[in-house]
């Protein structure tokens, strides 16, 4: 356990995996009020091939910004609590994948997909920022988690699709959720 971490890494997995099912629910219902008809909301989940690449490369450049920003600025600009840490470093890969897959969509889902497309960009993402409050302690993760959000907010605006905002969120997720894993593990 991370001594700034009173949670277990199970434990910590289990709140997550709550914590996201409850985001899904409440994209469903929002989804059901907002939308005209199911079948509007259910085009937020249509896939376009070609919108993954603009989330891959995008998701690559963030990724690579952070951890150049990581080399720049000391560690504790990058503390969240001990969270990510004690997650991460808890889960094998294969679960860091399914995890962050999870996370990725039921987040992009309300946020993108149901909160912005009803009160814009702007709602949406302050929204994002403040449901990330572990992050508002610390000026380097907030102004980061800032400008990822309205960075997935203009993707979501210039591709108006659900899977390139989901493509990036997973790709930084996903990548930075293995580098923690490898730089901290606990063991295997």
């Amino acid at each position: 356990m991370n001594k700034h971490q009173p949670f277990t890494g199970r434990e910590l997995i289990r709140a997550v995996y709550v914590t996201q099912i409850i985001l899904i629910i409440i994209s469903i219902f929002l989804g059901f009020i907002l939308f005209n008809s199911f079948s509007d909301f259910a085009l937020l989940l249509q896939i376009n091939a070609d919108i993954f690449i603009t989330g891959l490369i995008t998701g690559a450049a963030i990724v690579l910004i952070d951890l150049l920003l990581m080399k720049v600025f000391p560690e504790q600009s990058f503390d969240d609590g001990g969270i990510n840490r004690t997650l991460f470093s808890y889960i094998r890969p294969a679960h860091i994948l399914l995890l962050t897959g999870l996370i990725a969509f039921s987040e992009e889902l309300l946020f993108r997909g149901v909160l912005q497309t009803h009160i814009g960009l702007i709602g949406a993402s302050m929204i994002f920022i403040a449901i990330h409050f572990r992050y508002l302690k610390n000026l380097v993760l907030l102004v980061n988690i800032t400008c990822l959000s309205f960075i997935l907010g203009f993707v979501y605006e210039y591709t108006e699709s659900l899977w390139s905002v989901f493509t990036i969120h997973f790709i930084i997720d996903y990548i930075l959720g293995i580098y923690i894993h490898y730089t901290y593990k606990e063991g295997d």
